[in-house]
């Protein structure tokens, strides 16, 4: 039944992007460029649309920037997927409304595009399963205790066992036994370079799967700065270092980051801007929605998380709802996964990848504001009193 309805959804989706229809890029910052890769992986790649004049001279990535007047003026025009934030994409998408086309039909957003359509697309077209983001915690523990942190890790003790390297290998065996493409594969924590086994972990994975991966990726907080044989193996695997920039909060770091970026350069990084010293705060600690099935699935659907996360079989749809559960000593829908051991046909993982979970909510949506929680915001990576 459930496939039945995928197939009927795919359907409806190749009436308006057919196999042979491309798919052009509306916006060259750094979404669109994250995205150019994955439609060259599935030759879908139709082009940048932009409305930056200067970008339009230069091009993007070596290819051909439109203006959206000749992009319409084009023969078999390109399906859009508008990489902006969402204020911009409101404003792109009536700029395309106001040029006559319709939303879904002719255009969507990146993030519909990522999580529902190019899931579908790669599944029916070629029995490929894709995911878009997904990710390995190597340790709980962190060099700052943030007082909000997102997966609770200031609850962790800094003694605390990581995991071992045996379970890094296992859960990537069982997930890319499952999944042939992913968008983002993510090496986080905690702080992953606190990790001992980080440099086995990176060649593991390099090794046997980037293939596999589009975006092999690490999240730090930039407070430690790695070895020499770790940042051999980040560039021999084509890594990419992302680095949460807390320096509003903490101008302390600022020298951190100095001395990481200098000992990373030919390593791709990106600097992950919290100038505006706000978090989202999902409100873990503190928010009861109650035992009503309907509003936990309402939370769950318009969350629509993409940050799914693998602990050696178990794959679970939400990491910060495993994460801070554990964490914190909830212990709660911590038996909520698919296990990738037991799967026998890759539809199974569509359908979770699709957030088609049992009872259509997980157990922490009790605990969340879920997408509510982008209009609470609280001051970013404040430091717990000692």
């Amino acid at each position: 039944m459930v496939m039945n309805e995928l197939r009927e959804k795919y359907n409806q989706i190749s009436t308006y992007l057919p196999k042979e229809r491309k798919v052009a890029i509306f916006g060259c910052g750094k979404l669109g460029e994250e995205l150019y890769p994955v439609l060259i992986r599935y030759a879908l790649f139709g082009g940048f649309i932009d409305n930056d004049k200067s970008k339009q001279d230069s091009g993007n990535l070596g290819e051909k920037v439109y203006s959206l007047e000749d992009f319409l003026a084009k023969e078999n025009r390109s399906y859009i997927v508008i990489t902006a934030t969402k204020d911009n994409t409101k404003t792109i998408g009536k700029q395309l409304e106001i040029n006559g086309l319709k939303a879904e039909q002719d255009y969507t957003d990146w993030e519909h595009f990522l999580k529902v359509i190019l899931p579908l697309i790669s599944y029916f077209r070629s029995e490929k399963i894709f995911v878009n983001l997904a990710q390995i915690c190597v340790t709980e523990r962190c060099t700052l205790r943030c007082e909000a942190c997102a997966h609770a890790c200031n609850k962790v003790s800094r003694d605390a066992q990581d995991m071992s390297f045996e379970s890094v290998k296992k859960s990537a065996d069982s997930f890319f036994k499952n999944v042939d493409i992913v968008k983002e594969f993510v090496l986080i924590g905690g702080e992953p370079f606190l990790y001992k086994d980080l440099d086995k972990a990176v060649e593991y994975i390099g090794e046997n799967y980037r293939e596999k991966i589009i975006m092999f990726s690490i999240t730090t907080n930039g407070t430690i700065t790695p070895d020499d044989t770790l940042i051999a193996l980040i560039k021999k695997y084509d890594v990419t270092v992302r680095i949460s920039d807390y320096s509003y909060t903490l101008p302390n770091l600022k020298k951190s980051y100095e001395r990481l970026l200098e000992k990373l350069q030919g390593v791709k990084t990106v600097l992950l801007d919290t100038s505006k010293n706000q978090w989202f705060d999902y409100g873990f600690f503190e928010v009861d929605n109650g035992e009503d099935e309907e509003r936990l699935k309402r939370i769950f659907k318009t969350c629509n998380t993409p940050c799914r996360e693998i602990r050696e079989n178990k794959y679970y749809y939400c990491v910060m709802a495993r994460s801070v559960s554990e964490n914190s000593g909830k212990d709660v829908g911590l038996d909520e996964y698919l296990d990738m051991d037991a799967v026998k046909d890759k539809k199974d993982v569509l359908v979770f990848e699709l957030g088609l979970v049992e009872n259509g909510y997980l157990s922490m949506c009790r605990y969340c504001r879920g997408a509510e929680a982008e209009k609470f915001l609280i001051p970013a990576a404040i430091q717990q009193k000692r």
